[in-house]
């Protein structure tokens, strides 16, 4: 360990961060050893997308994170964090593509092989700097097994699951309607929409019936995608509409012939209570279609323009261009019959913020039936625990209405399905790179062009990290994991499917606890976000107040509600909590040497003091440790907080200053403990700090992370210490509240008096304390301690020291006597049955004590 040097006056974060760190893995103290006896405990890190930098949700997360990996060691666990990184195909896709963009190029230009390497490029700084972050933020990662969704192993990881899923049946292609980004050219999931309100026009067009004069309403916020419906629907139990099912309509400006059908999933308050079916447009439309057999007529190009080549009017222009040419074209023709302001949510990619169009296309499918039995029941056999509970159920609700997940993607960047073609038309998967078709054997292979959805790659990764699909050492020794610690935004992009694949290809839940933390938000209350101006760099907070404030200010908020703002001032006040810390230790730390110091024993010569705070320290441990144990940071932060900051630095360093100074074994021993568990406590939470002051504590010091957890003692339990020292804090407090109101005055007018119970009675004991703490002494010890007074038996002035001062107790004495003769002028039984005279003289000596009062408060002799 380091020589211990003196300390400087204040602590300093930035003298002490970096260095500690480096120790920590100069020393292995994170490598996690797959042969260790030790219970293990064990968490995937949540890989950050290397599109960028991490962020406040990071640094809250890896707070969370790093508080259970450090407390496990301490509590005798084989500890594996392990970190990494996720490529994130489309979004890292999309970021070069700007940046090619401001270049005046494109990555179709510079071709993929130039593509490639930039990509790797970026791969490389990104890695980098967000691995260094981490470091900053001092968590206690295992950098000996850093993985990276493109690493070899773990690309045969994601192929070898693709292959599985295609082998049992579940994995197939097709037509379907999907989420589809004219800007990226690619399918997007569900639960990747980003959803915005839009305020929009819905128009009211004209449907002919065919064979007559009739007209059926239709309502619609796309007059454009009419041009590819194929039918309409209405409800089967809507009056207005019974006579119409099974005839057609006829569709404006194309002439069309639309069946009209019958179907339970129209909406009878929407609009007219018709609806136009797209089958290639809708969802929705695209399952009425399904049903009734209607045809389905793609409308759009995978760039966003028309494909309608049956209506050459509107053929190849964007979509909002051909809006405005059919709406002008419905109203000369007499079909528009009114419009009116509408307000919706719209889909847009949440990566380029484009408004997504729903598409069929040919896509890969992973059928999730099964996939969804297996979670829903082993959520129902209690194997996966929710914290907070209630997001369990967005996880079921999500399950029980699951549809089968689209798995591929159009993009250039990503794991590329391993689905090979041979010239004679047959198709299987491989994991590998065959050279010939399985069926015929044929050579010139081509493999499937499309990439998978990189939430694929993301689901496997408590299995693909410890080495899955071979079976090693690291698989067999940290599978199942923990715990998986997130924010709720991503339950179901990628919670869900861990929880499946675990499940499917290891035969076991990947964790047993999973922690949904706050989403910390502005401080305004906005998302935080850098094309907003509203992102925060960790960095920067940092590099103000320390890793270890912004860290207890994480832990704090971290699983105290849904949503969080940012609060930089909690952030500074545990700076100053470090350096209260920082001083603390520099003053029980004087005058001792580096020999150790003797632990102290219940009742071996301890005072009142010492009991008490032994005492309270046992509660302390308790809370902490329940607070961690449960989840519930916050509560452990701020019992530690507390006893640290109040307890002992305010009152027991404060009442043990004159026993540390003349060198009292008890307080020493007593004082250096105390301090020595506080820092333990401290230590998954502010690790940087504690670390640096746990290692100038006296004795031999190995490193903090491989100490032990401290644990209750019960015979430090001392309930008659706590009850004796409980009104000497209740009264001081008030004293000294007294005091600080009293402002700049109050070393002129040198008093402050404070009521305490008229019956209470001091032992010895407690009667050096509250001289100790105030530096006053009782009433009963002043000369002038029998005149009556209502304000209590027990009163405490500061000792005499200025000239006003000298003042105080002749200011009590008269105050006392004031309070006396009003309480009789109060009283109206008093005054009425008193003699005039009597009643006079009171009122006349009121007036001179007043005024006496004012005197001596003013300083004046």
């Amino acid at each position: 360990m380091t020589e211990r040097t003196p300390m400087p006056p204040a602590y300093d974060p930035k003298a002490i961060e970096a260095g500690w760190y480096a120790r920590w893995e100069s020393a292995n103290l994170f490598r996690a050893d797959a042969r260790s006896p030790k219970p293990k405990f064990t968490i995937a890190i949540p890989p950050p997308n290397v599109t960028g930098e991490l962020h406040m949700g990071h640094a809250t997360n890896f707070t969370i994170q790093d508080v259970l990996c450090r407390y496990r060691r301490m509590t005798g666990h084989e500890v594996l964090w392990l970190p990494g990184t996720d490529h994130a195909a489309i979004a890292t896709q999309n970021v070069l593509e700007k940046q090619l963009a401001v270049d005046g190029t494109s990555k179709e230009e510079i071709g993929r092989a130039a593509f490639e390497e930039l990509v790797d490029e970026w791969y490389r700084k990104v890695r980098g700097t967000i691995l260094e972050q981490t470091k900053e933020l001092g968590a206690s990662v295992d950098f000996s097994r850093t993985r990276f969704t493109m690493d070899p192993g773990y690309v045969l990881a994601v192929r070898e699951a693709f292959v599985r899923y295609y082998d049992k049946g579940w994995m197939y292609r097709g037509p379907r309607i999907v989420n589809w980004c004219p800007r990226c050219q690619s399918a997007i999931s569900d639960l990747e929409v980003d959803w915005q309100v839009h305020h929009d026009t819905l128009y009211r067009i004209a449907y002919p019936i065919e064979g007559g004069d009739e007209k059926l309403v239709i309502a619609t916020v796309r007059p454009e995608t009419m041009l590819a419906d194929s039918g309409v629907a209405v409800h089967p139990e809507d009056p207005r509409y019974q006579g119409l099912v099974g005839k057609h309509a006829l569709l404006p400006l194309v002439g069309r012939r639309l069946p009209i059908v019958a179907d339970a999933a129209v909406e009878r308050g929407f609009g007219t209570g018709a609806l136009k079916v797209t089958p290639g447009h809708d969802a929705m439309d695209y399952e009425i279609g399904e049903r009734h057999h209607l045809e389905l007529i793609n409308g759009m190009h995978p760039d966003g323009r028309m494909n309608t080549p049956f209506a050459p009017a509107y053929d190849g222009r964007p979509a909002l261009e051909a809006r405005e040419l059919v709406v002008r074209d419905l109203e000369a023709g007499g079909f528009l019959v009114g419009t009116e302001p509408y307000t919706h949510e719209v889909g847009h990619c949440d990566r380029c913020g484009t408004v997504l169009e729903p598409l069929v296309s040919e896509q890969w499918f992973l059928n999730m039936d099964e996939l969804a039995r297996m979670c829903i029941a082993a959520s129902e056999a209690g194997l996966v625990r929710w914290h907070p509970e209630r997001f369990e159920r967005t996880y079921l609700d999500w399950l029980r209405g699951i549809r089968d997940w689209c798995v591929s993607r159009q993009l250039w960047l990503g794991h590329r399905i391993p689905v090979w073609y041979c010239p004679n038309g047959h198709r299987f998967a491989d994991a590998g790179h065959p050279g010939a078709c399985r069926e015929c054997g044929s050579g010139g292979l081509t493999e499937d062009p499309d990439v998978l959805d990189t939430w694929f790659s993301s689901a496997l990764w408590p299995i693909a990290t410890l080495g899955w699909p071979e079976d090693t050492e690291d698989l067999r020794s940290f599978y199942p994991t923990s715990v998986n610690s997130t924010d709720r935004g991503i339950i179901n992009l990628w919670v869900t499917r861990m929880i499946f694949s675990g499940l499917f290809f290891m035969g076991a839940v990947p964790f047993q606890d999973v922690i949904i933390h706050a989403t910390i938000q502005a401080p305004d209350g906005r998302r935080m976000s850098k094309s907003l101006g509203t992102g925060i760099d960790p960095r920067v907070v940092i590099a103000r107040y320390g890793a270890d404030a912004l860290r207890a200010w994480a832990a704090l908020v971290g699983m105290s509600s849904q949503d969080v703002r940012f609060d930089e001032s909690r952030i500074e006040g545990f700076k100053r909590f470090a350096n209260k810390l920082w001083n603390a230790t520099r003053l029980i730390l004087g005058g001792l040497g580096a020999e150790a110091v003797a632990t102290p024993a219940p009742g071996a010569g301890l005072e009142l003091e010492d009991r008490w705070i032994l005492s309270r320290l046992q509660a302390t441990i308790a809370e902490v440790t329940a607070g961690i144990e449960g989840f519930a940071f916050q509560r452990a932060v701020t019992a530690v907080y507390d006893f640290a900051w109040h307890e002992l630095c305010d009152w027991y360093l404060e009442a043990v200053k004159p026993r540390l100074r003349d060198g009292d074994p008890a307080a020493r021993a007593v004082a250096v403990h105390v301090l020595d568990v506080v820092l333990r406590l401290l230590h998954p939470f502010m690790p940087f700090v504690t670390e640096e002051l746990w290692s100038r504590l006296p004795g031999e010091r190995d490193f903090l992370v491989r100490d032990a957890w401290p644990e209750p003692q019960p015979g430090f339990a001392d309930a008659e210490a706590e009850a004796k020292m409980k009104p000497i804090t209740e009264v001081l407090g008030e004293f000294r509240a007294a005091k600080k109101l009293a402002g700049p005055d109050r070393l002129k007018v040198g008093m402050a008096v404070l009521e305490a119970e008229t019956d209470r009675t001091w032992d010895q004991d407690q009667k050096r304390l509250l001289t100790t703490l105030s530096s006053v002494r009782l009433v009963s010890e002043l000369p002038w301690a029998g005149y009556p007074t209502t304000i209590g038996a027990v009163t405490f002035l500061a000792r005499a020291r200025t000239q006003g001062e000298l003042n105080i107790a002749e200011i009590g004495r008269k105050s006392a006597q004031l309070e006396l003769i009003e309480s009789k002028l109060a009283n109206q039984e008093f005054v009425a049955k008193a003699p005039a005279e009597v009643v006079e003289r009171n009122r006349r000596i009121a007036d001179e004590l007043r005024i006496e009062i004012d005197r001596l408060q003013g300083g004046r002799t």
